[in-house]
């Protein structure tokens, strides 16, 4: 699984229902009182809206999409021996669909975001460096399908740990920055829990199937087993992509935007991307698990 990176989350069936209470119940209340809650709701979407495209949660789920497209062959290559059915892609197809992958990861980044201030979010994402930001983000992501970019930023990495190289291209202090903003924002921490929560999904999903039938017990003592490998795994990945990321800014700007991510805003932010992609992927793990476990008893039959 690639590390989650940092975006939230929006509630669209609590926005339905929220618009369902400012008509039904409030039927016998003066027309003004009515129109006031409606205003309000439509407020607080025109807000959540305002945040989701602020932050490229849109463009992040359709690469998160084609990500997992990939990972679907590479589970069918391990696990069906390229034997998968017509079922198996129904089943992928649902699981990728971008329709609920939006609301999943609307209702959890907005259910968590809850009460927050999000003025402070949008003052920072909306302004030109807030968005060249998540732009950056957005075009790191996507080179990073190509396992040989992904795969050569990694190597760049490694070369600047590993003294007198000259290899890499990347600078000891800019790598310091990427550092204090991984710590900044407990990437390395979210990650691995997050890597941690999909792998038990999946390990739960296909169990399932008679061949993988374990118990609960037995998928935690797995998962636990590689999750330190799996944690300098998640730290490589994270300072590889965010060095290329953020390559065309200026250690300033990396500053700033440091400085914002440990303000309240910015780790309530940060929370609620967490909690919006780790449903979703958990939803899609456990899914994808399931759908490994169907074609495997499809077989036996």
């Amino acid at each position: 699984m690639k590390p989650l990176f940092g975006f939230a989350r929006f509630n669209a069936l609590a926005v339905r229902l929220a618009l369902g209470v400012a008509v039904m119940p409030f039927a016998g209340a003066p027309a003004a009182a009515q129109e006031a809650v409606i205003e309000k709701t439509a407020i607080e979407q025109a807000t959540q809206d305002r945040l989701w495209d602020a932050l490229g949660v849109g463009e992040a789920l359709e690469i998160m999409r084609q990500e997992g497209k990939t990972l679907a062959i590479d589970v069918a290559d391990q696990y069906l021996a390229g034997r998968a059915s017509n079922g198996w892609t129904r089943d992928i197809d649902t699981i990728y669909d971008p329709s609920s992958m939006d609301q999943m990861m609307r209702e959890g980044m907005f259910d968590d975001l809850e009460g927050a201030q999000t003025a402070p979010m949008l003052a920072f994402f909306e302004a030109e460096l807030g968005r060249r930001i998540v732009s950056l983000e957005m075009s790191a992501r996507r080179a990073f399908l190509d396992p040989d970019t992904e795969s050569a930023a990694r190597e760049r990495v490694r070369n600047l740990d590993e003294p007198d190289t000259g290899k890499s291209g990347l600078g000891q202090g800019r790598l310091d920055l990427i550092d204090e903003f991984i710590a900044a924002n407990d990437l390395v921490d979210y990650n691995s829990s997050g890597s941690m929560n999909t792998n038990v999904a999946f390990l739960k999903g296909l169990a399932q199937a008679e061949v993988f039938e374990m118990s609960e017990q037995d998928i935690l003592d797995r998962v636990w087993n590689e999750s330190e490998a799996g944690r300098l795994d998640t730290k490589e990945w994270l300072r590889a992509y965010l060095a290329t990321a953020y390559q065309p800014l200026t250690d300033a700007e990396i500053r700033a935007y440091i400085n914002f991510s440990r303000t309240d805003a910015g780790q309530r932010l940060n929370r609620a991307l967490f909690a919006g992609f780790g449903e979703m992927y958990s939803s899609q793990y456990y899914a994808l698990g399931l759908a490994v476990a169907k074609q495997l008893g499809a077989q036996d039959i």
